[in-house]
């Protein structure tokens, strides 16, 4: 799967990866109906943006794996899409394994964003080793979590 402008959307079993675009042009209504019946693992690690109409495509697909008795955990989440998943109260309570979170480091500048749980534990500088920070409120990434 290469992640370019578009939405990329690659299925094996019960995992689906994403990568690229959530916006307007994702077709996200049908995909639901096509997975087999179970559990499924959404991998959207990948995704480089999402605009207001992708989120409500994502969401309407979450609700479509919910409502069709999947149980839906989620991998490797894409900060962009963590900070907006949080937005939205009806996604509290997903149960998210790991995503990325944006760190900054207060000595050299660097920043980075390392793969995380829902813990935000302490991240070491690639660069000079200094514990980093995270460059933003916890909330923007840990709303999700409460029920």
């Amino acid at each position: 799967m290469t992640a370019v402008t578009r939405l990329q959307i690659g299925t094996e079993g019960d995992r689906v990866t994403f990568g690229g675009r959530i916006d307007e042009t994702a077709q996200l209504a049908t995909l639901a109906s096509q997975l087999p019946p179970g559990p499924i693992v959404l991998v959207p690690e990948t995704v480089t943006f999402v605009n207001s109409v992708g989120l409500r495509e994502w969401i309407r697909f979450l609700r479509a794996l919910r409502e069709g008795g999947h149980a839906v955990t989620l991998e490797r989440v894409a900060d962009v899409l963590m900070t907006q998943m949080n937005l939205i109260g009806e996604l509290r309570g997903l149960h998210v394994t790991s995503f990325h979170a944006q760190y900054e480091c207060p000595t050299c500048r660097n920043e980075d964003q390392p793969l995380v749980d829902a813990t935000l534990p302490p991240v070491a500088c690639r660069e000079c080793g200094s514990p980093m920070q995270l460059a933003d409120f916890p909330e923007r990434y840990l709303t999700i979590f409460r029920t």
